[in-house]
């Protein structure tokens, strides 16, 4: 068997000549031996080819600047102003764009950028590494007894007021046909490191981020369905006219028929926001602000009133919904963030702690990673842009 080439313009085309079926025997032949060299090629082999994450990506290359992407490919130089630096995220995982810009140059980039920062950064976070979070969630019954879903088997886990509850695919489901007359609320609590997806009694689904809550009753009586939620939450509502579905935040009350939509609250946050994705949401905050209603493809923006100053609710047109939801689609969206959000979020999905050591210079990011990605090789992909990090057991600084 021919040996695998390291010339990542070589492995480039090879890439590109599969997928246009346009490899001769020998090419493919070096295509598969440089697969076969490790699971690192194979995983990223097996998402190049991936239907999903090639349509996940052709939509997040379609809004990217084209001319400005191939100057950085080519010069791996930083854009910089007088604000703060733009960098652009290149990753492993976001490597399915060689299916529709540049093909060599990408990848080409993709597959230097693992050998030239190897020893770069590889002995600094070799002996240490945290593991992305995973599905599960406490359940607590309405007596309060608390389940650990994620170690649980399949199957009934309990009866609540005649409502069965159980397992499937590591997804919690109701069964209120048996229902009896009485209320029982129940309580899914993600950790940080955790998500996870509930079916409520009457339909309903729920996606749970990390670090995060949703409180519901075990059977939808009367005439309205009412829950409560914190952190980051995800929901599509069963379309139920006549009982219209509620949702109560500490800082503000939604209204809703059927539709889907995000909740952002997370404390830690500056703002509350939601967006709508489908159907019709009514935003009613608690403290002064009046009541908005949303249409789809738009965000309200709840500020966190204080002792100065009342809350503030304004709507604004979301460019990129997929990007809300991104962490429900299994990905981290670093597009326009700042330093300060994506350490929130790796804090929330790793389970770690941020310390900032002095006053980092704000970096604003652009692209995409899967979220089964350990720290480790986040932290690499970071480094590249003179984000200086150091991971000491759960700590990660930031200087």
């Amino acid at each position: 068997m021919a040996s695998s080439s390291n010339d990542p313009f070589i492995i480039a085309a090879f890439i590109s000549g599969s997928q246009q079926g346009t490899l001769t025997a020998d090419e493919q032949e070096k295509l598969d031996a440089w697969i076969a060299a490790s699971d690192e090629n194979r995983q990223l082999w097996m998402e190049l080819n991936n239907p999903e994450i090639q349509q996940q990506n052709v939509r997040a290359m379609g809004r990217f600047d084209e001319t400005a992407g191939l100057e950085r490919f080519l010069s791996n130089k930083p854009v910089k102003s007088n604000v703060h630096r733009m960098r652009v995220l290149h990753t492993w995982k976001w490597a399915a764009a060689v299916l529709v810009l540049a093909l060599g140059v990408s990848t080409y980039f993709l597959l230097t950028h693992r050998t030239q920062n190897a020893d770069r950064f590889g002995r600094k976070l070799a002996q240490q590494d945290i593991p992305p979070g995973k599905n599960g969630a406490i359940l607590t019954l309405a007596d309060g007894t608390q389940l650990v879903l994620d170690s649980l088997g399949e199957g009934k886990i309990a009866t609540q007021n005649g409502t069965q509850i159980s397992l499937n695919n590591n997804e919690l489901k109701y069964d209120a046909t048996a229902a009896t007359d009485g209320v029982a609320h129940n309580t899914i609590t993600t950790p940080k490191g955790r998500q996870y997806h509930v079916i409520l009694p009457d339909g309903t689904e729920v996606w749970l981020n990390a670090a995060s809550s949703i409180q519901y009753p075990v059977a939808f009586k009367g005439r309205e369905r009412r829950v409560k939620i914190s952190g980051e939450v995800y929901l599509e509502v069963a379309a139920k006219s006549w009982q219209p579905f509620i949702i109560e935040t500490d800082q503000m009350k939604l209204e809703v028929l059927g539709t889907s939509f995000n909740v952002n609250t997370y404390d830690d946050e500056k703002t509350i926001r939601t967006t709508l994705l489908t159907g019709a949401v009514k935003i009613t905050p608690m403290h002064a602000a009046q009541p908005k209603v949303l249409v789809p493809g738009q965000t309200a923006v709840l500020s966190k009133p204080d002792a100065s100053e009342e809350a503030t609710l304004t709507v604004t047109e979301t460019p990129d919904p997929d990007k809300i939801i991104a962490w429900k689609n299994g990905l981290f969206n670093f597009d326009g963030m700042d330093l300060y959000s994506v350490m929130r979020q790796l804090e929330r999905w790793y389970n770690i702690d941020i310390q900032y050591v002095g006053k980092p210079e704000n970096v604003i990011f652009k692209g995409k990673m899967h979220r089964n990605t350990n720290l480790s090789d986040v932290l690499k992909v970071l480094e590249t842009m003179d984000v200086n990090l150091e991971l000491k057991g759960n700590i990660l600084y930031v200087k």
